[in-house]
């Protein structure tokens, strides 16, 4: 059989790596003969370490006196070893002796020590439980169950020796004789993770930690194994490839795996599969080798190339290889090669030469030729994602028309051939059908792409709509990215632009009575959206500085607003310290457009009150910042329709809970009492038992409050809540409402959890003098925009 070509050849170097310098050691130098004492200095050391001499008996008695104390044992003809065990996260441990060394190698990790101490704890269970059974009288159940747990011992005892003691396992073990300390140590770890993941690739159980695991101890023992390869089981080279070759689902480093395993099977004299031969090849193109990986690419031709079992995997390996470097007339010629083979392939290997074909203006057309007859060859077996994946290739590259000609293919199944065609039919040349195209490309994150057709549209006359363009920009919002960020607020102000030529337009229409049209290829117009999203971006960057010029030209374009603008440019203003704005804003807007503020709005007025802003409230000023809270819970009030509808819990639960606080700051308690009065009559709100600590307990913060050492006053408030609730669930067992025995109903505690909560709030209240509570509720009642109550309602009717 003629000599196989060697793959590996690139690897010799004439120089030696800092890696490998470093790991050089210095021999200690040794002077062959000491240097010639003078008589003197020989006297003086002598006279120096003279010590009296001890006769025989005595030096044996000595010796044996150590030795009796744990001293010193007989080390004679014995050399020291000294073990050490290196874990998962690279510490190293040294072994006590070598029977803790032994117990390593025969159970890696202590798993098997693991499994028989559950073992041990089953049967300790399984015997409690049977004496149990048989006091009971039941001697027959106990016996069974015995005979059950000893059955199942046995089958997993089984299961256990087999992994242990497995011959076909131990034939895979690299030997270690002549090896000793660290060297022998790597050996054994290598052949433990090496019948490890033997046994797991019967089962397809291999882990990312199993592979990472085996790569390492593989990687510490390389050095050992280098000066005899030739120990190394064959077996074991097949099982460390099997391991570590495959494709597996979660990452792994698998071409630089495969090309150094290749490279130390061909040191070893390992003759290496045809496949494996073609898989090394694409590793050491994948780790950089591509100059080297080509010539050895073409030095097999003749036996790689012409085996009809590797033809069709080597030729495509060489043509994406020559795709890859951007050799187009060779990946041409192996092109041809499949093509003209044989064999049996998929149409599909011409991808990569599409894609070469794409990027090379030359040869574009050719590129979509290669597509045309992949198309005819697939028929009706080409899918959606192979069109998208040939458009991508076009796109990328620029050639939109040519990726325009694709998406009519795969839309209109082959009916339209726009190829050649001076105008594009009035099908295809509308904004509609090219919609469908970008909403294709943004779903799938080609967000380049889609830019490239909204120009191309511009280019043939054809108008996006702004819908189309908006979903663009706030794709490039979200991506994060800066440079789309920039991107897309340039477009969007070019929208705007646009729109406010068209306002100009009409106001000259208007004067001079003639029909005016922005001139040029413009972007389409902003809309109410455009300005959103560009409200919405420069709000979560606190961009604060843009928002007037945005503000100004909103108001220049004549676009009626709704909630949604408004809300960004309060949050807007609330960011940038100008809380103080807010409500002449909302109010100047309100007026204005006519708009319906939801719970958003009011979310960002509440926030402005200075008693959410400010740490503390000067005393002078608390009687106006009453009437201020009031006054915002007025106008809220005459919008609760907009609140019911908006159908956002969330925010609307922190609206709610926000309000509430408002006015447990400001010490308004008949404000607060008919706060939550109103907003569980009006809009249904039933507090959370956090938010009712909060109130009982004055704090926003709960869990700071514990850590302050008042825990026993959380403590103390739960007490409270947990009996009222018991004797509210007797009540309602007493009259058939609930049921007894039983939790109750999750709606029913939450009703009951608002009951008790306004039981408090009335309670606090009722410590003012009668007359003047009465005064005080219907004063409160007119300034927070409630109906006037009779006096007799400033109580509760849900005394326990």
């Amino acid at each position: 059989m003629p000599p196989r070509p060697p793959l590996f050849d690139f690897g010799k170097r004439n120089f030696v790596c800092n890696s490998c310098l470093s790991a050089l050691r210095k021999w200690p130098t040794v002077t062959a003969w000491p240097n010639r004492q003078s008589s003197s200095q020989a006297t003086s050391s002598n006279a120096l370490t003279r010590t009296k001499r001890r006769s025989p008996e005595q030096e044996a008695k000595r010796l044996n006196t150590l030795k009796s104390l744990g001293l010193i044992k007989d080390t004679s003809g014995e050399l020291t070893v000294n073990y050490f065990e290196q874990g998962e996260s690279g510490r190293i441990r040294r072994l006590r002796d070598e029977d803790e060394f032994s117990k390593e190698l025969i159970d890696p990790g202590g798993e098997l020590d693991a499994r028989l101490k559950e073992f041990e704890d089953q049967l300790q269970g399984v015997t409690s439980l049977a004496k149990a059974i048989e006091e009971m009288g039941g001697k027959e159940e106990a016996d069974k169950l015995r005979r059950q747990f000893a059955h199942g011992v046995d089958s997993n005892s089984n299961d256990m020796l087999e992994e242990s003691d497995s011959p076909s396992l131990s034939s895979l073990a690299i030997p270690i004789s002549g090896l000793n300390g660290n060297r022998q140590d790597r050996i054994h770890r290598l052949n433990n993770w090496i019948r490890r993941c033997c046994r797991l690739m019967g089962k397809n159980a291999v882990t990312s930690r199993d592979i990472q695991g085996l790569w390492k101890t593989y990687s510490a023992a390389r050095t050992t194994m280098s000066g005899r390869w030739h120990t190394v089981p064959t077996a074991t080279w097949e099982v460390l490839w099997e391991t570590l070759s495959p494709e597996y689902t979660f990452k792994t480093n698998r071409m630089s795996h495969i090309y150094a395993l290749a490279k130390d099977m061909q040191q070893a004299g390992t003759p290496l599969r045809p496949d494996q031969q073609i898989l090394a090849l694409e590793a050491i193109f994948v780790d950089g080798w591509e100059a080297e990986a080509i010539e050895n690419h073409r030095r097999q031709v003749s036996t790689l190339g012409k085996d009809p079992e590797t033809f069709v995997s080597f030729w495509q390996l060489g043509l994406q290889m020559y795709c890859r470097i951007g050799d187009i007339e060779r990946a041409e010629r192996v092109a041809s090669t499949i093509l003209e083979s044989p064999y049996e392939i998929d149409p599909r290997f011409i991808l990569p030469l599409i894609k070469l074909c794409a990027e090379t203006p030359a040869t574009v057309g050719n590129g979509f030729k290669r597509y045309r007859d992949l198309r005819a060859s697939l028929g009706d077996s080409m899918t959606i994602e192979d069109y998208d994946i040939i458009i991508s290739y076009f796109l990328a590259s620029g050639n939109t028309e040519y990726a325009l000609y694709i998406f009519v293919d795969m839309m209109k199944s082959g009916s339209v051939d726009l190829l050649g065609v001076r105008e594009y039919p009035p099908s295809i040349a509308n904004p509609f059908f090219f919609g469908k195209w970008l909403k294709r490309l943004i779903g799938a994150g080609d967000l380049e792409g889609a830019f490239n057709v909204l120009r191309f549209m511009r280019s043939q006359g054809i108008t996006p709509r702004a819908i189309q363009v908006n979903g663009l920009i706030g794709a490039w919002f979200r991506s994060g990215v800066a440079d789309d960020a920039h991107k897309a607020e340039d477009m969007a102000w070019a929208m705007i632009n646009t729109r406010l030529q068209f306002v100009e337009m009409r106001r000259r229409k208007d004067l001079s009575g003639m029909n005016l049209y922005v001139s040029g290829d413009a972007w389409p117009r902003a809309n109410l959206e455009t300005f959103s999203l560009l409200a919405e971006n420069y709000k979560e960057r606190g961009l604060i500085v843009k928002i007037g010029p945005l503000w100004q030209s909103f108001q220049q374009a004549e676009i009626a607003p709704d909630s949604f603008m408004l809300n960004q440019l309060l949050f807007s203003l609330l960011q940038g310290g100008k809380g103080e704005a807010l409500f002449p804003m909302y109010q100047e807007v309100l007026e204005r457009f006519k708009l319906k503020p939801d719970s958003h709005t009011f979310m960002a007025l509440w926030q402005a009150l200075p008693v959410n802003r400010f740490t503390r409230i000067p005393p002078r000023d608390l009687d106006a910042e009453i009437s201020s809270t009031r006054a915002l819970f007025a106008e809220m009030m005459k919008h609760t329709s907009n609140l019911k509808s908006n159908g956002d819990l969330e925010v609307y639960t922190f609206l709610a809970r926000n309000i509430l606080h408002s006015f447990r700051k400001l010490r308004d308690k008949a404000g607060l009492l008919l706060a939550y009065r109103a907003l569980r009559r009006m809009l249904n709100y039933n507090p959370p038992d956090m938010v009712v600590f909060e109130m009982l307990l004055g704090t926003l913060d709960l869990q700071r409050l514990a850590k302050r050492r008042e825990g026993s006053k959380l403590i103390a408030a739960k007490m409270s809540l947990d009996d009222y609730l018991a004797h509210r669930h007797r009540e309602l067992a007493k009259s058939g409402d609930a049921k007894d025995g039983e939790d109750m109903p999750a709606k029913i505690r939450t009703e009951e959890t608002g009951n008790f909560l306004e039981l408090q709030l009335e309670a606090v209240f009722s410590d003012m003098e009668e007359s003047d509570a009465q005064q005080l509720v219907i004063k409160t009642a007119e300034e927070m925009g409630l109906h006037t109550r009779t006096p007799g309602e400033a109580k509760s009717h849900h005394d326990p």
